[in-house]
């Protein structure tokens, strides 16, 4: 998940990584769909928590509204999402807008209320290798303004096992492993071709699998290793391989996910 780096990036952890096995009725080939998730934060020994609640129409993703009364809206063009609407407190504060070559996305415009004479820019590039870039830019008065700022994300069996933030140089590189249980997003229409989409909560919607390790590596403008953080995940599943708990930390600093289907 990457609201665990989020919360962790700046800390040097190497936590006991382990899994268990929920009681739950479910069949092992059941197909679920996350209904509600609650976040739990820890940081300073201070505690806060946040629920999102998911609803569908099928397997399309309707809404998520947030406990904060924020909330996001889905509109689909066949099984691919084509624009997320966002709000808060009940006011349209974000769209954005993706755009397809067949099945693959190959832009994101985000457009804000407040300003919509400056949209953000997603390009997305397809190398021959299997990687993605996603470029950067901007849009202003109409004109397209490319900057230096790229993402390469780097997939295998269906899982993103890394990214690295280029900005003219590489500035941070993030390294994921995965165990082979289901992620609670893997049969959500659309998702997954957005590859970067979070939803603004900062969850993995690309990947099949869930992350028990990252490895967070920062370099300064030479190339020198400036930090290294390696966060390590606990989870519990159900009868049907799904998480539904999800913890990393200590009782100081943490963050868990709690997943209802």
């Amino acid at each position: 998940m990457k609201k665990i780096l989020c919360l962790f990036g700046a800390l040097a952890l190497v936590l006991t990584s382990c899994s268990s096995d929920d009681s739950s009725s479910e069949s092992a080939d059941a197909v679920l769909l996350p209904k509600k998730i609650t976040e739990t934060t820890v940081e300073d020994g201070q505690s806060g928590s946040l629920t999102y609640t998911l609803s569908y129409d099928g397997n399309k993703l309707k809404e998520i509204s947030l406990s904060d009364a924020s909330r996001s809206a889905y509109t689909y063009t066949g099984n691919q999402i084509t624009k997320v609407e966002l709000f808060r407190s009940g006011v349209l504060y974000a769209t954005e807008v993706y755009a397809y070559d067949g099945e693959k996305l190959v832009s994101k415009i985000t457009t804000r209320e407040a300003n919509k004479t400056i949209q953000d820019k997603l390009t997305f590039v397809y190398n021959a290798n299997g990687t993605v870039n996603v470029n950067q830019s901007q849009i202003i008065d109409r004109q397209e303004i490319k900057y230096d700022t790229t993402t390469l994300y780097t997939l295998s069996n269906g899982n993103m096992i890394s990214s690295e933030l280029i900005d003219g140089v590489l500035v941070e590189k993030i390294t994921s492993t995965f165990d082979t249980k289901k992620s609670p997003f893997i049969n959500i229409t659309g998702v997954k071709a957005l590859l970067d989409l979070d939803f603004n909560t900062g969850f993995d919607f690309y990947s099949a699998n869930n992350t028990v390790k990252n490895v967070t590596v920062t370099y300064s403008s030479n190339g020198a290793v400036t930090q290294t953080a390696t966060v390590e995940t606990k989870y519990k599943y159900n009868n049907s391989n799904y998480a539904t708990e999800i913890f990393s930390g200590d009782a100081r600093d943490s963050y868990k996910l709690e997943v209802v289907y």
